[in-house]
């Protein structure tokens, strides 16, 4: 055997032993992954904000079980092409299911594996500025949890409270302090139940991904506040808070813009970012009187869609982490403002 060709076949094999041993591994479970009686053709992973099928999930399936921590629960295994990370989301479009990544690990560089469990129900929520997020949820009893409410002046039953799970999302942060339906009933819910207490931190597994977990403490159902068509407990309509004659921005007025937003952009992870206008008396400007821009200047493509005074940016690229971009608000004469976002893990 030639030096040369010596050089490629370790180039392609591994420098070592056991990169040889790891990179035989991860072949040989590629090639017959599809194979086996266990895999599961008819699973795709989930894009919670588009509400649509991403991409097929290509897992094996197996260990089907029930507990009273999770509910309905099922372990899988994939290739090491294929990493799955916890909070995604699963759908099973054999039987119309949805399964939430509970846990995930890297064994040996070779395939990941791990647990999720079953959504049992589509939590509803309205965030302040008056969009409604929907988000799939584990929902169980949360007798072995405290509700997170403080004093001794009232008992609450360990049966009335839940424990929630959803995936980890920027809108999940919302959810603390408001009160949802958690009601099976298509018509008419009445069940409502206040969240109590949140935890970012319990199911927090680095680059391997998060879970965000709530309690529920069941409260009284509001007839005046809660709209049951929509299933949003306090529903305030949008458009109830606009002026009904809109004010004309003065075109000599100076302009003061300021971006709000995470300046850290977590890949795979979609961020929203919004503009607010101030006149040179420190005033708020409504942003529909304003002809502004978004500018995004990055030497990659980033997802963006924009509507209203907000944008969306979403990455999903794990050799982009660690690179910048600048974000800025334009008029066709000035940059308003501009800030630097990181993509991180």
């Amino acid at each position: 055997m030639s030096l040369q060709l010596m050089k490629e076949r370790i180039k392609h094999s591994g420098s070592s032993a056991r990169e040889e041993m790891i990179i035989d591994g991860q072949n040989l479970l590629k090639e017959e992954l599809e194979h086996d009686s266990s895999y599961s053709p008819t699973m795709y992973f989930w894009n919670p904000v588009l509400e649509c099928d991403d991409r097929p999930a290509k897992l094996r399936i197996h260990s089907r079980k029930y507990s009273s921590l999770n509910g309905n629960y099922q372990q899988f295994l994939t290739t090491h092409d294929n990493p799955v990370k916890i909070g995604e989301y699963v759908h099973d479009t054999k039987d119309d299911t949805y399964w939430l990544i509970y846990n995930s690990f890297n064994v040996n560089d070779i395939h990941y594996e791990g647990k999720m469990i079953q959504c049992n129900y589509l939590l509803k929520w309205q965030l302040l500025n008056g969009d409604i997020v929907k988000r799939w949820a584990n929902i169980v009893t949360a007798s072995k949890y405290d509700d997170g409410e403080n004093g001794n002046s009232t008992i609450v039953l360990s049966s009335n409270n839940y424990t929630i799970l959803i995936g980890y999302c920027e809108e999940g942060f919302e959810l603390e302090g408001k009160r949802v339906f958690i009601d099976m009933k298509l018509v008419n819910p009445t069940k409502v139940f206040k969240i109590t207490r949140s935890d970012d931190v319990l199911y927090n597994s680095g680059s391997m991904g998060s879970l965000l977990s709530f309690i529920g403490d069941k409260v009284e159902f509001n007839t005046g506040k809660d709209n049951q068509e929509l299933r949003i407990c306090d529903y305030i309509d949008p458009s109830s808070s606009l002026p009904s004659t809109p004010p004309v921005l003065d075109e000599t007025t100076d302009l003061t813009a300021m971006i709000s937003g995470n300046t850290n952009l977590r890949n795979s992870y979609k961020r929203t970012y919004t503009v607010e206008f101030t006149d040179k008396n420190g005033n708020v400007v409504n942003w529909e009187d304003v002809d502004f821009k978004w500018s995004v200047v990055a030497d990659f493509d980033i997802t963006q869609n924009v509507y209203e005074n907000k944008i969306d940016l979403y990455v999903d690229d794990d050799s982009l982490i660690g690179e910048s971009f600048l974000l800025s608000v334009n008029t066709d004469t000035t940059t308003l403002t501009q800030i630097k976002i990181t993509i991180t893990e």
